[in-house]
C-alpha cells in the first residue's frame, strides 16, 4: 500500500515511553529521526519495528470470543455469495470495497482487540530484551504509557485507530473503527484457496472460515502499511558483522549447556539484534538461493559508495562468510569482511538486505547510517537512501549528521524544479517530494524531564533543516571568538 491510496500519513502518538514524554509523528517513505542521543531515537524506531511485527501476525490468531458471533442463515447466504463473486474478480482489481451489509458482520470483531494486549505486550518486551515493559516506561508507578497508531482513509472521516496502554494493571489494547468509514480488501485471496467447503462444512464452521478469511483481507487495509514486513539495521552493525560467528556459536554453545551449568547467566539479546544475527546467518549468495529483489540498489551501493563488491559464501555446514572485493581486483581475491574498512562492514548490510530481502513497500529502519563515513559518503549514501524511496522501500533512519540532514533537505528542495531544470544537478534522479519526507527532532526537556518531538522544516532561506545543529555552530564560533578577544587582550598586557 503507498500514501497516495490514502488522505494522509500513517499518524503514530506515543505518550510516557522510556525517554519520550511526547510524540505525534507522520510515518512518510522517509522519516528521520534527529536528535541529541538519549532522546528517545531508537526507542521509536525499536517500538515501530514491534508494531509492524505484532500487525504483521495479528490477523493470523484466532482468539475465542469472537468465534462466538452471531450471524442469521439469510447474512450468512448473502455472505456466501458476495464472497462468490469477490473469488471471481480480476487479479488486476487491487482493492475491493465491501459492502455496507457485509462489512456490519465483521466490524463487530474489531471490539475484541483486546484480547491481544498480551501478544503485543510480548513483542514490546522481546523487541527491547526486557522483562517487563514497566522497565520501558518513565514513570511506571503513575499514568503509564500510550502508544496509538492512526489511519486516515478519507479527507473528512475519522480515522481507524489502535490503541495500546499501560495505564491499567494489565496491558490494553483497543481498536476504534468507524461505522462511517469505507473497509476493503486486499487482493491477496490466493492463500485462502481451499479452505471453504461448502458441501462437507457444517454451517457453523463455515461461518467461522469466512469471517475468519474477511478479517484476514480487511485487516491490513485498516493498519496501512504498518501491515507490511520491517527490517532493522542496528546501530555497530560493524562490530556485529566481525564477530557474529563467535557470538551465535556462544549463543548456541551457551544454550545447549545451560542445563550442564544451572547458575550460569544465559546471555540475552534484544529482539532487534537477536533478528539481525538470524538474518545474517541466513544469508545465501548462491545461484540457487539468490533472490535479488533490487540488485540494481545493491549495485549502486556497491559501485558508488564502497568502490566494490559485497558477497557470501555459504558452506553446507556452518556458518556464511562474507567477503569484499574492491573494484579491480579477481573475485579470486576477495578480502574477508573483518578485513575490509569499517566503512565497509558497516553498509554490507544494507547491500544485503536489499539484494536478498527488502521488497517494495517493507520498511528499512537504518540507525546512524552515517557510522564511519566520511562527510562526502554520509551525502552520497543519503542520496542513495532516497533512491531506495523512490524504489517504493520505505525508510526510518536515526542519525546525528547535519550532512545526511542537508542532503535530504536539497533533495527535497530538488522537487520544486521542473523536471527540464533538475538535469544539470548530479541528484536529479533522487529528488523526493515534500510530502515523501518528514524530518522529527527529538528535544531534550527540564519539566517533564525527558523529551518531546517536533517535526522540523526545511529552511528556504537559510537552507538545509531547521535542527539545533546551527545553534551548537553558533556556540563553537562564540567560543572562539571569545578565546580570540583574550588573546588579544593578553597580548596588549604583555606589550605594556
Amino acid at each position: 500500500m503507498t500514501n497516495s491510496s490514502r488522505a494522509k500519513p500513517l499518524e503514530l502518538e506515543v505518550t510516557n515511553f522510556g525517554p519520550i514524554v511526547e510524540a505525534k509523528i507522520e510515518l512518510r517513505p522517509l522519516t528521520v529521526f534527529v536528535g541529541p542521543s538519549n532522546t528517545g531515537k531508537s526507542y521509536l524506531a525499536i517500538l515501530i519495528y514491534a508494531l509492524h511485527r505484532f500487525m504483521r501476525r495479528l490477523p493470523l490468531w484466532t482468539k475465542g470470543s469472537w468465534k462466538e458471533l452471531h450471524i442469521s442463515d439469510e447474512e450468512l447466504e448473502s455472505l456466501v455469495a458476495w464472497w462468490d463473486l469477490v473469488e471471481m474478480r480480476s487479479p488486476q482489481d487491487s482493492r475491493i470495497s465491501v459492502p455496507d451489509d457485509i462489512a456490519a458482520l465483521i466490524r463487530p470483531v474489531f471490539k475484541h482487540m483486546h484480547e491481544f494486549a498480551d501478544e503485543f505486550d510480548t513483542e514490546i518486551r522481546r523487541c527491547f530484551g526486557v522483562d517487563e515493559t514497566r522497565q520501558l516506561i518513565r514513570h511506571p508507578g503513575t499514568n503509564g504509557a500510550t502508544v496509538t497508531l492512526r489511519n486516515h482513509v478519507q479527507d473528512d472521516g475519522e480515522p481507524f485507530a489502535y490503541t495500546f496502554s499501560t495505564r491499567g494493571k494489565a496491558p490494553e489494547l483497543t481498536a476504534s473503527i468507524p461505522d462511517t468509514a469505507p473497509l476493503q480488501i486486499e487482493r491477496f485471496l490466493g492463500r485462502f484457496s481451499g479452505l471453504l467447503d461448502r458441501k462437507n462444512q457444517d454451517r457453523k464452521d463455515l461461518k467461522f472460515r469466512l469471517l475468519w478469511i474477511l478479517w484476514n483481507a480487511i485487516f491490513p487495509y485498516t493498519v496501512g502499511e504498518v501491515y507490511r514486513p520491517a527490517h532493522y539495521l542496528p546501530t555497530d552493525r560493524t562490530g556485529v558483522m566481525h564477530a557474529h560467528r563467535v557470538l551465535v556459536r556462544s549463543l548456541i554453545e551457551g544454550a545447549t549447556s545451560a542445563g550442564l551449568r544451572p547458575t550460569a547467566p544465559m546471555p540475552t539479546l534484544s529482539g532487534v539484534m537477536a533478528d539481525f544475527l538470524q538474518q545474517l546467518i541466513e544469508f545465501d549468495d548462491t545461484p540457487r538461493r539468490s533472490h535479488n529483489r533490487n540488485r540494481y540498489l545493491a549495485r549502486d551501493l556497491e559501485e558508488n559508495i564502497l568502490s566494490g563488491a559485497v558477497s557470501v559464501e555459504k558452506p553446507d555446514i556452518g556458518y556464511p562468510r562474507f567477503f569484499y572485493t574492491p573494484q579491480g581486483w579477481k573475485e579470486t581475491k576477495a578480502l574477508p569482511l573483518m578485513n575490509a574498512s569499517s566503512m565497509v562492514s558497516e553498509l554490507a548490510p544494507v547491500v544485503l538486505y536489499l539484494r536478498h530481502i527488502v521488497a517494495p513497500g517493507d520498511l528499512l529502519i537504518i540507525e546512524e547510517p552515517e557510522s564511519h563515513l566520511h562527510p562526502a559518503r554520509q551525502a552520497a549514501f543519503a542520496r542513495q537512501l532516497a533512491q531506495v524511496v523512490k524504489a517504493g522501500i520505505r525508510v526510518i533512519v536515526t542519525t546525528h549528521s547535519e550532512w545526511v540532514l542537508d542532503q535530504f533537505a536539497n533533495l527535497v528542495r530538488l522537487s520544486a524544479l521542473p523536471q527540464s531544470k533538475r538535469k544539470e544537478f548530479p541528484e536529479a534522479d533522487a529528488a523526493l517530494r515534500p510530502d515523501q519526507f518528514g524530518a522529527w527532532l527529538f528535544k531534550p526537556k527540564q519539566r517533564p524531564k525527558g523529551s518531546v518531538v517536533e517535526e522540523i522544516r526545511i529552511d528556504p532561506e537559510a537552507g538545509g533543516l531547521l535542527a539545533d545543529y546551527s545553534e551548537i555552530a553558533d556556540q563553537l564560533y562564540n567560543t572562539w571568538a571569545e578565546i580570540g578577544n583574550r588573546i588579544t587582550e593578553s597580548q596588549v598586557v604583555r606589550v605594556e
